[in-house]
């Protein structure tokens, strides 16, 4: 009988759902993305921003105790359409779900920390995201 890592199974899902290479280590999945949006600062500017997104997913004994973290940053436009996405999702948010908002340079950033399987926060940050392009 072959041995399945709960762990690599979950990184291999996160992976698929947010479109990134997922970095394994000890108990923890991390990845890394920046997606590209275009701002019109005036009639004649048209500003192209780099946008982080940071998550993480920290595995305390079981695969579905996970502590999952992600840093989104948005545009304003996109906040609305953002939030709103992960409240409407099918997969409800967890009793222990927050998040957190902080704008600096017009640009916000969104932290987002839960307790869940790592797939159900993946599942539901990468259909979030998509609303955005």
């Amino acid at each position: 009988m072959i041995a399945i890592d709960p762990q690599a199974v979950a990184a291999e899902a996160i992976g698929k759902y947010l479109d990134a290479e997922v970095e394994l280590h000890t108990n923890v999945l991390r990845l890394k993305k920046k997606r590209t949006a275009e701002v019109q600062r005036s009639p004649d500017i048209l500003v192209g921003l780099s946008l982080d997104l940071n998550v993480s997913f920290r595995f305390a004994g079981d695969v579905h105790e996970t502590v999952n973290q992600a840093e989104v940053f948005l545009l304003p436009e996109e906040l609305p359409i953002f939030t709103q996405a992960l409240i409407q999702h099918p997969l409800l948010l967890p009793i222990s779900y927050s998040q957190h908002l902080f704008v600096e340079c017009g640009v916000y950033c969104i932290r987002l920390a839960s307790q869940e399987p790592p797939e159900n926060f993946a599942q539901r940050l990468s259909e979030a995201l998509h609303l955005l392009r």
